[in-house]
């Protein structure tokens, strides 16, 4: 269940603190040295490190030397525990959200505060491209356009879809719905989207803003990692999608192709080593991969034509591996939480 609203610190009317969430990510350093070099620098700025005392630490006390605002929080656990604890302790009326492989310019913090004139808005987003020259692999640049792309068409116009990292809260907002659920998904996932739904429901507004675009910093994500990450975040979103009846993934008929174009490779697969059932087994191999084969050309001449917009897009055919695995993270979901997504794993 999500955490009940707790007594945070009463915040200092216009102040900012920022949380910086790291583990044992010396890239850190780069992250907030473009906080120290603000236009409007924040008053406060956390080092919300999950990791304990180390590399980050040190880092942490260097420029809290160079700059009083910057405080070192030794805050073990996963993401949203981690979060958490930075927000029991933050002292600004807005608390803004980023993490140690983002970069932000130094208009950044003008421009997210720039929609709070709206006294109704409660948390800004704004989108995370790829660092120039890090989407080195293949995997990298997809998901570099396939950010764009979500930013511009999903997260415009959902923005519970908002992820934390490069986002700023009202801290009324937590005072009111309470703190990130550490329920989701024991490795944590879609905490975020989780508390959205909850601001929102409570009457708050989302809202993105282009002008709070960061660079983030993409040298360590391969094709592989990027659908492992998929798939943790798939598990913590079915966890939401089962308890508040919301999603952005993917409708049951838009993932149908998906589901269907494999099982009838595999049963074909199955079937032509039987003499008796071989020429159905061909008949559903063959249309098991002709049919997959089709999709990924489609696919590919999609993204062909959007990637002048969404650059990395030529590499659609990636969202086929993509969708898988998010059915197997929503797989996952189903067995540790039950279908009501609340069954304690």
């Amino acid at each position: 269940m999500a955490a009940p609203p707790e007594q945070l610190p009463a915040p200092v009317v216009g102040t900012v603190t920022v949380v910086v969430t790291v583990l044992n990510d010396p890239r850190v350093r780069r992250t907030l040295e473009s906080l120290l070099a603000q236009r409007r620098p924040p008053e406060e700025i956390l080092v919300d490190d999950g990791g304990g005392p180390g590399v980050v630490s040190e880092i942490a006390r260097e420029l809290a030397l160079r700059s009083p605002t910057v405080r070192y929080l030794s805050a073990p656990g996963n993401i949203p525990e981690s979060r958490n604890a930075a927000l029991r302790v933050a002292r600004g009326e807005f608390v803004a959200f980023l993490d140690a492989d983002e970069v932000a310019p130094p208009s950044w913090l003008d421009e997210m505060l720039r929609p709070f004139a709206d006294p109704k808005v409660g948390f800004v987003g704004g989108p995370t491209p790829a660092m120039p020259g890090t989407a080195r692999t293949v995997g990298a640049r997809f998901y570099d356009g396939y950010l764009r792309r979500f930013y511009d068409r999903v997260a415009r116009s959902q923005p519970h879809a908002l992820p934390m990292g490069n986002s700023i809260w009202r801290a009324a907002v937590f005072r009111q719905v309470g703190l990130l659920d550490t329920s989701l998904f024991r490795r944590a996932a879609s905490e975020d989207q989780e508390i959205a739904l909850r601001a929102l429901q409570a009457g708050w507004k989302g809202f993105l803003t282009d002008g709070g675009t960061v660079d983030h910093d993409f040298s360590d994500l391969s094709s592989w990692r990027l659908l492992r990450k998929q798939a943790v975040y798939a598990e913590g979103g079915y966890v939401v999608w089962r308890r508040h009846g919301s999603t952005y993934e993917a409708s049951g008929g838009r993932l149908l192709p998906y589901v269907l174009l494999p099982l009838f490779a595999v049963a074909g697969a199955v079937l032509v080593v039987l003499p008796s059932a071989r020429f159905a087994g061909e008949l559903l191999l063959a249309v098991g991969l002709g049919g997959l084969a089709v999709l990924a050309l489609a696919l590919t001449a999609i993204g062909w034509r959007q990637d002048a917009r969404y650059p990395g897009l030529r590499f659609n055919a990636l969202e086929i591996p993509r969708r898988w695995a998010t059915l197997v993270g929503a797989f996952r979901g189903w067995r540790h939480f039950g279908r009501s997504g609340r069954r304690v794993p």
